[in-house]
């Protein structure tokens, strides 16, 4: 005790020391546990796949615009899990169509569309609340959104 005491002392050195395991849950419900420090190489098959990746979009869903509030574009963000014809449609507070942003079949995935703020007649709206509504596979789902100059 006197040596480490000392040695602390002239070298001003703490010396720690922490063991690490790792656990491995198996499909049969049992764990092995393996030190660290035994393990040389993990090797991994069937990591990823891009199958895996489009399982994940299990349903259909539409996220809040972003920016929000914004001036002078804004962009809307929507998954599909299949194969859909997606409609997107800008309205007034009166319900009244401002713009159809999107008309069209697309595959599986995430997408974003971006809205300038502008009507069919391409000109600019004014300040406000509006309505975007995304609907693709029998759904539709609406959220609003404020265009401040």
């Amino acid at each position: 005790m006197k040596k480490l005491t000392l040695l602390i002392l002239l070298f001003g050195v703490f010396v720690y020391s922490q063991d690490y395991d790792l656990n491995i849950n198996l499909k049969d419900g049992s764990t092995v546990t393996i030190a660290v420090d035994d393990i040389q190489r993990l090797e991994f098959d069937n990591v990823t796949s891009i199958k895996d990746v489009k399982q994940l979009l299990e349903s259909f869903k539409v996220f809040q615009n972003y920016p929000n509030p914004f001036n002078p574009s804004t962009t809307i963000t929507y998954q599909i899990p299949n194969t859909s014809n997606v409609i997107l449609r800008i309205y007034d507070i009166n319900g009244q169509l401002v713009k159809e942003l999107l008309n069209e079949t697309q595959a599986e995935g995430e997408y974003h569309v971006t809205w300038n703020g502008k009507n069919e007649k391409n000109m600019i709206v004014g300040s406000g609340v509006y309505i975007y509504t995304v609907s693709a596979d029998k759904q539709i789902v609406s959220k609003q959104m404020i265009l401040l100059k």
